[in-house]
């Protein structure tokens, strides 16, 4: 996984954003100070931002443009649970969550969400959008629509 990555999936912004924190000089990698926001990163890497642990551990979720006809793959460091999966014949808006009774409640039949497809795909779920996410690429969830999955 691209360092980048990482840390977006450690909930520390999206990819762009952290970049800056790389680029300030306050990522370390093993403790070697990271300058490439794609290095790739290793299994057991100990990543720390400003001394402290990039935890992946607590992942909110994620949100995947899934290409129809594909099942649902997402290389991930931490387990997650999708919510109200699509046919695999069908693509869009894959919503994995990283709290199993979240993904149980936000996916009840007893109280339907809220969807919106466009051309065929899934672009809205539970009050999520797709965005920008390029086809067969994923996104963490952010602490924002993880609150608003939460109420």
């Amino acid at each position: 996984m691209r360092l980048n990555r990482y840390l977006a999936a450690a909930g520390l912004g999206d990819r762009r954003s952290v970049e800056g924190l790389i680029r300030r000089g306050r990522v370390t990698v093993d403790g070697v100070v990271a300058t490439d926001p794609a290095a790739r990163i290793g299994a057991g890497a100990a990543v720390l931002v400003d001394g402290r642990a990039a935890d992946t551990g607590r992942v909110l979720g994620a949100v995947l443009n899934r290409p129809p006809g594909e099942p649902i793959r997402l290389v991930h460091p931490a387990p997650l649970v999708p919510v109200l999966p699509l046919p695999e014949r069908d693509g869009g808006l894959e919503l994995l969550l990283g709290d199993p009774d979240l993904a149980a409640r936000v996916g009840d039949p007893r109280f339907p969400q809220p969807q919106r497809f466009t051309a065929g795909r899934r672009v809205r779920l539970a009050g999520v959008d797709l965005g920008e996410v390029p086809e067969g690429a994923w996104r963490p969830l952010t602490p924002q629509e993880h609150r608003r999955l939460r109420l």
